[in-house]
């Protein structure tokens, strides 16, 4: 049974209580912002859209989005799911937003209020890390990846336009993403006890993941002469001769919520029992291990023993560093379950073999679409007999189409370029909110979500923002 909303789930303004209420008017059109990426991208932001003559209101959820955004404007959240729905609905009939903005659709407080806000008419803004990097973020309304407005036949119409050349995007993100997911996490384990029960999309330790991703380390030094003289053989003496399998960090919310039930250690078993029984014997597989995920799993024994049980050791190899876009270009195919290399694979010309829910799962770009042999459950072993390439019009349709609806030239984490991202930002949702129609749940989701709440659940008519409230200290 679920628990029951209560005094638990109440808004909790520290150490500034009360204010953040106190300083919305009516008189301003409202954004409210949820969890964003690791560092002040958000606060950024909420400062553009103030500057643009908006109210701004941020929820915290954690220690570590209470680290980049605190003070007047902020609320912290402390409660459960049931609590986060009730007052977020009560909040949208109070105090309607113009829009919901948050990072990563999967997270759960932000699945709970994409379905909130989709029912009351609120159109919801979501980020994600880009489709195509380094240059660009991802910025989608109603959701992201396999609930992208890209996996809708028609296009969504928008009245955003990227106007200029594409600047690109110098400096290293990866290092700067690592700056403030340190001191994220430990703001977060240091919050948790004013956080109490809160969820988190991803359940690990800040101690576990520094040993892990020492190990992450270690790994990529121990194995570099390995990766580099493999990379250097498959791309000068096997070119078009071997396929590539994309792994994916296991724990990603994209992969298990959108995956079809596929995990890391599946897609390697089924690839090798597959590639063993249908491809060319001079044809080759190569496993390229996620970077992010190289310390976390030993994918490396795992396969390669796979592959000597199944008598081709000899053309199964595993990479774990180097990249994934050369390894592709000289392949003859990508089998995944739903990364984002699969468009890289698409733009190379390179057949593409999507076994879970992906933006690009499309007619004409993915192989064997309502083509596949029924004994031929995940497509596999018709695969390595007879990869087709994408239609290269549907590939640049597509793409001409993300970069019109999706992307935003700019990064998340570099410092040097975050005002100038969230002006782009600031500007796209303001062109689009002229023109956006907000989808109906059913229609982005597919089917009511899990732990959905009837509106007419009873406690959902106090008026959390009445001056008598309880739950809004002042």
């Amino acid at each position: 049974m679920k628990e029951k909303s209560g005094q638990s789930g109440t808004i909790v303004p520290f150490p500034s209580r009360g204010r953040a209420i106190r300083c919305l008017t009516s008189e301003k059109p409202l954004v409210l912002l949820l969890q964003g990426p690791v560092g002040p991208f958000f606060r950024t932001l909420g400062g553009t859209f103030e500057a643009e003559g908006y109210d701004v209101l941020k929820i915290n959820f954690n220690g570590g989005d209470w680290l980049f955004s605190h003070g007047t404007g902020t609320l912290n959240f402390c409660g459960s799911m049931d609590a986060w729905s009730d007052w977020l609905e009560v909040f949208i009939r109070s105090r309607r937003p113009e829009a919901i903005v948050l990072f990563g659709d999967s997270r759960p407080y932000h699945r709970q209020a994409i379905m909130v806000a989709l029912r009351a008419g609120v159109p919801v803004s979501c980020f994600e890390e880009g489709y195509v990097r380094p240059n660009f973020i991802t910025c989608e309304w109603d959701g992201n990846n396999a609930l992208s407005p890209l996996r809708r036949p028609k296009p969504v119409h928008h009245g955003y336009s990227a106007a200029g050349p594409v600047e690109p995007v110098k400096g290293n993100l990866f290092r700067a993403m690592t700056f403030f997911a340190i001191r994220y996490y430990l703001a977060k384990m240091t919050g948790a006890v004013f956080f109490r029960g809160n969820l988190h999309h991803r359940s690990r330790g800040i101690f576990s993941e520094s040993i892990l991703w020492t190990r992450n380390f270690c790994r990529k030094i121990r194995h570099y002469p390995a990766n580099n003289e493999l990379m250097l053989n498959l791309i000068e003496n096997l070119e078009n001769q071997y396929f590539v399998v994309a792994l994916q960090v296991h724990d990603d919310q994209q992969l298990l919520r959108h995956g079809r039930g596929w995990t890391m250690e599946k897609l390697i078993t089924e690839s090798i029992r597959s590639f063993k029984r249908f491809a060319a014997p001079s044809h080759h597989l190569v496993i390229k291990v996620h970077p992010m995920d190289r310390g976390h799993k030993s994918y490396r024994p795992f396969a390669m023993e796979l592959a000597r049980i199944a008598g081709c050791a000899d053309r199964v190899h595993i990479v774990d560093d180097g990249s994934i876009g050369l390894l592709i270009r000289h392949s003859l195919g990508l089998v995944t379950v739903n990364s984002t290399s699969g468009l890289l694979a698409l733009n190379h010309g390179k057949p593409v073999l999507a076994l879970g829910e992906a933006i690009y799962n499309k007619r004409d770009l993915v192989w064997g679409l309502g083509s596949r042999n029924q004994d031929d459950a995940y497509g596999m072993d018709g695969f390595w007999c007879s990869p087709t390439a994408p239609r290269r019009d549907a590939v640049k349709a597509f793409n001409t189409r993300m970069h019109d609806e999706s992307l935003i030239n700019g990064s998340f984490y570099l410092r040097s370029l975050l005002e100038t991202t969230c002006k782009r930002v600031v500007q796209k949702l303001q062109t689009d909110l002229k023109v956006v129609t907000v989808t109906a749940p059913d229609a982005v989701h597919g089917r009511q979500m899990e732990g959905a709440q009837d509106p007419s659940a009873s406690g959902r008519d106090r008026d959390l923002f009445s001056p008598l409230s309880p739950d809004i200290p002042n």
